[in-house]
């Protein structure tokens, strides 16, 4: 996919302790963003016309709409298709990598259009709040 210089990217990664398997267990649903990340209150998967949707509800009550685009071993993509976010084209990658002493990193990063300047800071915010429960859960 070719993006326009409109488009910015935000991405993260964060080692932990963990073995990528383990880690994947937690993360690796992509029905199960509630489960791990604080932001995210309520995350409901349902098909549409062969796709695969999950709807997001926030701690603040924002609703989103995400579609998984592809899904591989500890890693899949998913689009934002309907939120309140600042951002139009939005596509996400979360992925864990094993690393040889027995930890991983987690990769979690984004491309979209910004509809605002406070984009990139939120785009960040929501990823850095998922790390953070990451690491106090596996440790870093």
């Amino acid at each position: 996919m070719s993006f326009s210089d409109s488009h910015d990217r935000v991405s993260r990664m964060l080692r932990l302790a963990a073995t990528a398997n383990d880690v994947w267990a937690e993360i690796g649903d992509f029905g199960a963003l509630a489960d791990w990340h604080p932001v995210v209150t309520k995350c409901e998967v349902d098909e549409i016309d062969g796709d695969t949707y999950r709807v997001l509800t926030t701690a603040d009550g924002a609703r989103l709409l995400e579609m998984l685009v592809e899904a591989g071993p500890r890693h899949y993509t998913y689009r934002i298709t309907e939120s309140p976010l600042p951002v139009d084209d939005y596509r996400s990658t979360l992925s864990v990598v094993p690393e040889p002493d027995g930890g991983c990193h987690v990769y979690w990063g984004a491309t979209f259009e910004p509809t605002d300047p406070s984009a990139d800071d939120v785009v960040g915010g929501i990823y850095d709040a998922g790390f953070e429960a990451l690491r106090d859960r596996f440790g870093a």
